[in-house]
């Protein structure tokens, strides 16, 4: 016979500490308190996710140059760095919490030029446009998927 779980707090309590447990031990023991922490492999704590509920980590510098859109993608699924293969373009939720830690993240194009000032998102406004964002300000808009913009790659 199982045993019933009288208390539900503490049960939820129990499952979290786990997953912590869990997600410590997969940080290589370098948990991120805030974002903009840097990792022991070098990546940079960027927050948790809003699509996966997940810590978020994202490569300390921007990818080199300005990519359209399927270029960008290109490049983030076929980055080896810090260890790690499975890199890839922020979510549009994901981007927005890069822009909101931009400053502790550091390294972005905050100059609101075009096209370096620009980030891609994965997520699409429609067949032909993704969302990107300006890290001057926090404009988003939904650009060409032929226009070109920057790239900061992010995992987790």
């Amino acid at each position: 016979m199982t045993p019933r779980i009288t208390s539900r707090p503490s049960a939820v309590s129990a499952v979290i500490n786990k997953q912590l447990r869990s997600m410590e031990t997969r940080t290589q023991k370098t948990f991120a308190t805030a974002p903009g922490d840097k990792m022991e492999d070098g990546t940079i704590y960027a927050g948790i996710s809003p699509d996966t509920l997940k810590p978020m980590c994202a490569t300390p510098e921007d990818a080199p140059g300005v990519y359209q859109f399927y270029k960008a993608t290109r490049y983030a699924e076929s980055l080896d760095a810090h260890g790690h293969r499975d890199w890839r373009v922020p979510t549009k939720g994901e981007l927005d919490v890069l822009f909101r830690f931009r400053v502790a993240i550091g390294g972005f194009n905050t100059s609101g030029s075009s096209p370096a000032g620009w980030y891609w998102s994965s997520s699409d406004y429609n067949h032909g446009t993704a969302w990107d964002r300006r890290f001057s300000d926090g404009l988003p808009n939904n650009s060409l998927k032929v226009s070109i913009s920057s790239l900061r790659c992010v995992r987790g």
